[in-house]
């Protein structure tokens, strides 16, 4: 919880970050034609950007729109810009390569998920769809170069292909502070970082790795799936300290709630299956040592929840990654697994040809 001085000093840098000082924004809301002041006004005193506006979409023309994409205020800006990417006769790209720079903090309705906080930038990618591929990569490419500063530029790396050109980008990424809490100067938003040192690893520099796995070590109470997948998908000896810190301060404090799904209470960042597959591909004497560590204190955890599917995904996960560091835990969990596969439903795979999508597909963030 933040005391009352911080909260006071997080409310102020919001108003502040939401306020902007350029003459690009420069209409007020009696700059715009007065069947939509009285819309317009509610809008900036609701204070959220809904999925849409029905007056937006009924009494604008494109210009008036386009010109709403000047408001000075930035509720206004967002919602202009979400009914622009919905109409056809707008050129899209020119609306999102234009406002790439656009960092007034605004709050988005989210549905079921709540209220999110966004930059208008941020707000546009995300809601964005571009007609090909070609005009995506360039809009990547402007964002990792010049306006990397955004959520977007980070959560963009897990889908990207490493390419040399942007390395010294996703480094300084990586490697910087993300955001400072503005009382105690301690560094914020490693949601974010967590994107960056993904993106850092693709590229597999050894000398990255000590810098990675310290990151990780630091923030070793907060990791999600994505540490976990880094862990995984680009396995090095380092990681084991991670691993082994995780497993003493974090696995078997798993609250039943994973993450990406809704449950109605905050789910844990990372589920036990996504350390589970982070330790097993490390294929190690260490990891080894590890696994059986967790196999027998795993049967004490009574009160864990889903006990009884992770020590089972323990065990598959063992039986199915053969080596030579596991010759001898698989001997041990052999009727175990034996056991989980034989009740294990196989269902055949249909041979009925499937028609061919033709639809074109939908290019997004």
């Amino acid at each position: 919880m933040f005391r009352p001085k911080q909260q006071i000093i997080l409310l102020l840098t919001f108003i502040i970050c939401s306020c902007t000082n350029n003459n690009t924004y420069r209409y007020a809301i009696k700059d715009s034609p007065k069947k939509l002041q009285p819309h317009l006004t509610k809008m900036v005193e609701k204070g959220i950007v809904m999925h849409s506006d029905s007056a937006l979409k009924s009494l604008t023309t494109d210009k008036e729109l386009e010109r709403l994409g000047k408001s000075e205020h930035p509720i206004i800006r967002a919602s202009a810009f979400r009914e622009m990417l919905k109409r056809k006769s707008i050129n899209h790209f020119e609306i999102i390569m234009g406002h790439l720079d656009d960092t007034a903090l605004v709050f988005t309705d989210a549905g079921e998920f709540g209220i999110w906080d966004r930059t208008v930038t941020d707000d546009i990618l995300q809601e964005a769809v571009w007609k090909t591929q070609e005009l995506k990569d360039k809009t990547v490419e402007q964002v990792l170069t010049k306006h990397n500063y955004l959520t977007s530029a980070y959560t963009i790396l897990k889908t990207l292909q490493p390419q040399e050109k942007y390395y010294p980008f996703i480094k300084d990424m990586a490697t910087r502070p993300r955001r400072l809490d503005p009382d105690e100067e301690f560094e914020l938003g490693f949601s974010d970082i967590e994107y960056a040192l993904y993106g850092l690893a693709m590229f597999q520099k050894k000398e990255d790795v000590v810098f990675i796995k310290n990151k990780l070590l630091r923030y070793v109470g907060r990791l999600s799936d994505i540490s976990f997948q880094l862990m995984t998908e680009f396995p090095d000896t380092a990681y084991m300290d991670v691993l082994q810190a995780y497993h003493r301060r974090r696995f078997y404090k798993f609250s039943g709630n994973r993450p990406h799904g809704f449950s109605g209470v905050v789910a844990d960042r990372a589920a036990p299956e996504d350390f589970i597959q982070a330790l097993v591909v490390q294929e190690s004497d260490r990891s080894s040592k590890l696994l059986d560590t967790m196999l027998n204190r795993l049967a004490s955890q009574t009160c864990m929840p889903d006990q009884k599917n992770i020590i089972d995904r323990v065990v598959i996960e063992i039986w199915e990654n053969p080596c030579p560091a596991y010759e001898g835990l698989r001997k041990k969990i052999q009727s175990k697994a034996e056991e989980i596969l034989k009740w294990q439903i196989i269902i055949p795979i249909d041979t009925i040809p499937m028609p061919v999508d033709t639809t074109e597909s939908t290019i997004r963030w």
